[in-house]
């Protein structure tokens, strides 16, 4: 039975160090596999290596989900006392089993399929989300987002969330430096688009946390479909470049009678989501960017801007 696909990314960004930690396990006999996103948070001196502690300690834990929280809040409260993070983790037994699911903080576990699309499983243990609860308004709430109401060094089996998600073609695991700056209706098109390729996607998702100003750290962690199972789809704008003739390839032109096509990827660009396709016009090759801040050399169709390559 092949292993599933696992890939993370992480970006220190701004911040003076790096408090993000990730880890991750397969049992290629199962097809089964275990994982977690730590986010430190203080000015405790051992806040990374306690949040890579939380993580690795979760993933290696026996027993269910939330007994692998609280595991790691016995290592880290015995090796670094005093430090603290956040952290999600989730664990499948098998490709056919559901995931268990446990949190404690604002670090997500979301679940994404083609018929279901993406769904959240975990709900912020945050101030801004408890008052959101009481039915407080947006603006004010998220003033209060960073405010965390439960943690991995207070974790206690009452003060762990826990879920059950059924079997998905992907899992996502995200911290508040990526979904707290990338809006869901975006988040949800570029998990659609790359949904095939794990490495791609979490690269797409932390860029899109730096493109959207988030000055947090920025961890994505997806853990993909066996390859025996999984499926290609094809993203957004291929499926709205289909009828060009030609397109994207090597000496190959972009029909003149394609500008409504532009002009719907245009709208795409406006969203924020990713084109990453080429055209050849005039003898000169074009690469399709979201920013094209970082070059002198670029057309605009529509609002799409095509920066010019050799």
């Amino acid at each position: 039975m092949s292993s599933p696909v696992i890939a993370t990314d992480t970006d220190q960004g701004p911040r003076p160090s790096q408090q993000d930690a990730c880890s991750h396990r397969v049992e290629p006999a199962t097809g089964g596999w275990r994982a977690a996103v730590a986010d430190g948070f203080g000015a405790h001196p051992g806040t990374r290596e306690a949040a890579q502690l939380a993580a690795d300690t979760a993933t290696a834990a026996p027993g269910g989900a939330a007994d692998a929280v609280l595991a790691a809040a016995r290592a880290i409260t015995r090796a670094h006392p005093g430090a603290d993070c956040v952290m999600a983790h989730a664990r499948q037994d098998s490709p056919d089993e559901p995931v268990d699911i446990a949190w404690v903080g604002d670090c997500r576990v979301w679940t994404w399929s083609p018929g279901e699309g993406l769904r959240q499983h975990t709900r912020d243990h945050t101030r801004g989300q408890e008052m959101r609860d009481l039915r407080v308004s947006d603006h004010l709430a998220r003033s209060c987002d960073h405010t965390v109401t439960a943690s991995v060094a207070t974790a206690a089996p009452g003060s762990v969330g826990t879920a059950t998600a059924p079997a998905a073609d992907l899992v996502l695991f995200t911290c508040d430096g990526i979904h707290d700056h990338v809006d869901e209706r975006l988040l949800a098109e570029l998990v659609t688009d790359h949904a095939h390729d794990p490495d791609v996607l979490v690269r797409v998702l932390v860029d899109a946390a730096r493109e959207a100003e988030s000055t947090d750290n920025a961890t994505a962690l997806v853990i993909g479909l066996v390859p025996d199972r999984r499926t290609r789809h094809r993203t957004r704008q291929e499926r709205l470049l289909y009828g060009m003739e030609g397109f994207g390839g090597p000496g190959d032109r972009l029909p003149e009678d394609s500008e409504h096509l532009l002009r719907v990827l245009a709208e795409d660009r406006t969203a924020g989501i990713a084109c990453d396709r080429f055209l050849l016009r005039d003898g000169a090759t074009y690469w399709c960017t979201k920013d094209s801040d970082h070059t002198d050399r670029h057309v605009s169709w529509h609002g799409v801007s095509w920066s010019q390559t050799y």
